[in-house]
C-alpha cells in the first residue's frame, strides 16, 4: 500500500473490521440497560445495586488513562484478541454470580477486559485514519457507538423472553463476540501512515504532550459537553413527567435520531470548514437549548428540544474527537483520543453529582441554566484552539505521510 492510497481512502476492509468489532462491544454493553431488573431478581440488598452497576465505570475511569500510552497501533491487534477473549469470559462468569462479592469481582473484571478492548480498538482505528477525513471518520464512528443504545434496549424484553432470562441473553452477547475473530483478519500491521506512532510513549512524552495548550482546552470542553449532557440523560424523565409530556422517552429517541441523521449526512462537510468554528457554533447552539430548558413549558417545546439539542450534540461530540484528532502530534493521537474519551467518562461522574445537587437545591431551571453558563465558559475557552495548528500541521501531514 503506497502513501497516497493510504491517504485517500478512509473506508477499508479494515476501517470496517474495526468499527464492527466496536459495534458488537457496545451492544453486549447496551444489553446491561436492564441490569438492574436483573440484580432485583438476586438475593442482593437494594442499597448495594448502584456501587455494582458503577463499579464498571469506575475501573474504566482508572484504567484507561493507564493503559493507554502502551497499547499502540504496533501492537494492538493482539490485545484486541485477547481483550476479546476476556470479554467473552467475563460475560459467562455473570451466569455465576450471584452474591455481592462474586458479582463486584465480575463486574471489576468486565470493565478491565473492556477498556483493555476499546483502547486497543480506538488505537489501531486513530492509525488507520487519514488526518483530512478525521471530521468524516469520527462521524462514523460516533453513530457506531450510539445505535447500539437506539437499537439493543428496546428488543431486550422479548430478547430476555427467548433466550431465557438476562444470563441468556448475556451468552448470546458472548456468542456475538466470537464474530470479532475472523474479522481480525482484515486487521493489518502499522500503517505507512502511523509509523512515527507505532511505538509506545514514556511519561516524560505524556507530561510533554500535556503542555500543548490546545490538548488541555479540548480536554476541558470534552468534559464540559459530557457534565452538560448527562443531567439531560438521568434527568429528563423526570422533567418531562413535571410537565406532564405523555411519554418522555420520545424526547431521547428524537434526539438520538437527529445525532445519528446529523452524523450520517454531514460528516463529510466537517472536514471542509473549519473545525474550530464549527465547534463554537455548536457549543452556542447547545448553550441556547439548555436555557430552552429551563424555560419549556409543555409537551410540544420538550419534544422540539429533543430535535434542537440532539443537532447541537450530533455535531459537538465528533468535532471535538475530530479536532484532538487534527491538533496531535502523530505519536499522541492514539492517547489524546483515549483521553479525551476519559473525559468522556468523567463526565457521566460530574454531571450526574452536580446536577444532582442542582436540582435538590434550585430545581430543573437552576440546573439548565447552569448547564447553559457552564457552556459559555466553554464557547469562551474555544478561541484558545486559534492558531495551534499552524507550525504543527505541515509535521502532521508529513508524519502521517499524507
Amino acid at each position: 500500500m503506497n502513501k497516497s492510497s493510504v491517504s485517500d481512502s478512509l473506508v477499508t476492509r479494515e476501517f470496517f473490521a474495526l468499527n464492527t468489532v466496536m459495534f458488537l462491544t457496545y451492544c453486549n454493553i447496551a444489553v446491561f440497560f436492564q441490569f438492574q431488573d436483573y440484580l432485583s431478581t438476586l438475593s442482593l440488598d437494594p442499597k448495594d445495586f448502584g456501587l455494582l452497576i458503577g463499579l464498571f465505570s469506575l475501573v474504566v475511569l482508572v484504567l484507561r488513562p493507564i493503559i493507554s500510552p502502551f497499547l499502540t497501533a504496533a501492537n494492538a491487534k493482539r490485545w484486541i484478541a485477547v481483550s476479546c477473549a476476556l470479554v467473552i469470559g467475563t460475560l459467562v462468569l455473570y451466569n455465576f454470580a450471584k452474591d455481592f462479592w462474586i458479582m463486584a469481582l465480575v463486574r471489576v473484571a468486565h470493565g478491565a477486559a473492556y477498556v483493555v478492548l476499546a483502547v486497543a480498538v480506538l488505537a489501531k482505528l486513530v492509525a488507520a485514519i487519514p488526518r483530512e477525513k478525521s471530521g468524516r471518520a469520527f462521524g462514523i464512528v460516533s453513530v457506531i457507538t450510539v445505535l447500539p443504545y437506539a437499537v439493543v434496549p428496546p428488543v431486550l424484553p422479548w430478547l430476555s423472553r427467548w433466550a431465557g432470562g438476562f444470563d441468556g441473553v448475556l451468552n448470546l452477547s458472548a456468542a456475538a463476540m466470537l464474530l470479532s475473530f475472523p474479522l481480525l483478519k482484515w486487521v493489518d500491521g502499522p500503517h505507512p501512515s502511523a509509523e512515527r506512532s507505532a511505538g509506545p510513549v514514556d511519561w516524560k512524552d505524556i507530561a510533554l504532550n500535556l503542555k500543548d495548550r490546545s490538548i488541555l482546552v479540548l480536554m476541558l470542553l470534552a468534559l464540559v459537553v459530557w457534565s452538560t449532557f448527562t443531567p439531560v440523560f438521568f434527568f429528563g424523565k423526570e422533567h418531562g413527567e413535571l410537565l406532564k409530556v405523555p411519554n418522555p422517552g420520545w424526547f431521547f429517541t428524537l434526539s438520538t435520531v437527529m445525532e445519528v441523521s446529523v452524523r450520517l449526512v454531514a460528516g463529510s462537510l466537517f472536514d471542509r470548514f473549519d473545525k474550530r468554528k464549527i465547534l463554537a457554533v455548536s457549543l452556542a447552539w447547545l448553550a441556547v437549548g439548555y436555557v430552552g430548558m429551563a424555560l419549556v413549558a409543555g409537551p410540544g417545546g420538550f419534544y422540539a428540544l429533543g430535535l434542537f439539542l440532539g443537532l447541537g450534540w450530533g455535531v459537538v461530540m465528533p468535532i471535538l474527537t475530530a479536532l484532538t484528532f487534527d491538533v496531535s502530534e502523530p505519536r499522541f493521537r492514539a492517547l489524546n483520543t483515549n483521553l479525551a474519551l476519559e473525559m468522556f467518562q468523567a463526565g457521566f461522574f460530574v454531571g450526574p453529582v452536580a446536577g444532582g445537587a442542582l436540582l435538590l437545591h434550585g430545581g430543573y431551571p437552576a440546573l439548565y441554566y447552569a448547564c447553559a453558563g457552564i457552556m459559555i465558559v466553554g464557547l469562551c475557552a474555544a478561541p484558545l484552539l486559534h492558531g495551534t495548528t499552524s507550525g504543527r500541521g505541515s509535521e502532521n501531514v508529513e508524519g502521517a505521510g499524507l
